[in-house]
């Protein structure tokens, strides 16, 4: 248990009230946080007076480059008519005139995620949100004081407009506009598992504005990418989740447990996890939220049969081994085929030591059959060693898999999928 001085330390300090006047030359525009009270010129220079009407975190930019400036409003109205859903908000996006080929990405992504966040969770917290390019060439974004800075790196991206392209611009402004929930609102302590609270949630609430506002095959080719674009631990060993600092815990291995619970229990359940968390912990006063309250919402709305996951993902440190041995399939009728799968499983908890612990497995685990027709994906009680699944689909068959979207944590998934042979 956390005494209440640990409790009372925010990550990036305490908020603060700001004002600068900041000082640049004559054709460029400075940018900093607050409202822009006014801008004048002196002496050849511009000088630019910003004061913020709430407090913000105490980690902050100031700009200044020859900008564009691309503005709209969003309306809360639009998101949900309820009172309290919020004021408008200025959406600004301050960036290099000739990069302006993902503005509309930018803007789509601001209104769907102002839309979900303020209808999920409540009022953004702020009457501005800015998108500030600077001369870097990373992909990533970084969002304090209501503030989300990228990289040319990031405006320069062309992802293409097939219906098979990753919306990746999308997908990573969403996330940076979920920072003013979490990180800003539901502030945590500076404790281990901090990253939980912030960078996890703010990931996890992307993957939802993703799927709401794009569809489901689009947040499986950003799942997709996830995985693919940040490699795994060099060891198993580590703490548990609940406890760790690094940075792929909190940024993938985080958000991909929330979303196999999501899978198991429901996305309206985690929702509700996550506004109760943010009922009780949203005004940012100490005692400060840790990832244990976090898991204790998680725990209250995961029913009794799914618990030994939410165990599995968040309070230990577990891996699965899990792969399909061979699949082969049988016509039964013209509008059956039942599919074999030989699949082998083993689950081992992994210390901060490095000492496995093989432990024995009776998991839900979904097993999937793709072929001609819709995928056939469904749980199976899953044991440890070799089994055979036994699966009936209306079509012909042509690929079969153990966990086929890789919820459970497997550092090797290429042999969860095997082609299926035809036997007659």
């Amino acid at each position: 248990m956390l005494n209440n001085a640990a409790r009372r330390i925010r990550v990036g300090g305490d908020p603060i009230t700001f004002e600068a006047i900041v000082g640049t030359s004559g054709d460029q525009v400075a940018v900093a946080p607050g409202l822009l009270r006014r801008t004048w010129t002196e002496g050849g220079r511009r000088y630019f007076h910003y004061l913020t009407d709430v407090p913000i975190n105490n980690q902050y930019g100031v700009f200044s480059a020859r900008y564009a400036l691309h503005e709209e409003q969003w309306n809360p109205a639009s998101a949900d008519s309820r009172p309290g859903s919020g004021p408008a908000v200025t959406m600004q996006i301050f960036h290099h005139p000739g990069h302006a080929a993902n503005l509309g990405r930018m803007v789509a992504s601001v209104r769907a995620s102002l839309d979900h966040y303020t209808r999920q969770f409540g009022p953004y917290p702020y009457s501005y949100i800015r998108l500030i390019e600077s001369p870097v060439r990373g992909m990533g974004v970084a969002t304090e004081a209501a503030t989300v800075e990228y990289g040319e790196g990031f405006s320069l991206l062309n992802p293409g407009n097939g219906p098979q392209e990753l919306e990746v611009v999308f997908a990573v402004v969403a996330h940076g506009v979920a920072r003013g929930w979490w990180g800003m609102q539901v502030a945590p302590a500076d404790v281990e598992g901090a990253g939980l609270l912030d960078v996890s949630l703010e990931t996890y609430s992307a993957m939802r504005v993703v799927e709401e506002a794009l569809g489901p095959e689009h947040l499986r080719r950003y799942l997709a990418s996830m995985r693919e674009g940040f490699s795994p631990p060099r060891t198993r060993a580590a703490p548990p989740l609940l406890r760790a600092t690094d940075p792929f815990s909190r940024a993938r291995k985080g958000p991909f447990a929330l979303y196999a619970m999501r899978r198991y229990i429901g996305k309206d359940r985690v929702d509700d996890a996550l506004r109760s968390l943010l009922k009780k912990h949203g005004s940012g006063v100490p005692p400060l939220p840790t990832s244990l309250d976090l898991y204790r919402e998680l725990q209250a709305v995961t029913p009794d049969s799914y618990q030994y996951l939410l165990r599995d993902l968040f309070e230990k440190n577990t891996f699965w081994e899990l792969a399909t041995e061979r699949a082969t399939a049988n016509q039964r009728s013209a509008d059956a085929w039942q599919v074999a799968l030989a699949v082998r499983a083993r689950k081992m908890v992994v210390d901060e030591a490095g000492i496995e612990t093989e432990v024995p497995m009776d998991d839900w685990v979904e097993v999937g059959v793709f072929g001609e027709g819709e995928p056939r994906v469904q749980k199976y009680r899953i044991h440890s060693g070799e089994q055979t699944i036994t699966v009936t689909v209306p079509r012909k068959p042509t690929r079969a898999a153990i966990d086929p979207e890789n919820l459970l944590i497997d550092l090797d998934t290429e042999n969860n999928i095997k082609g299926v042979k035809i036997e007659n």
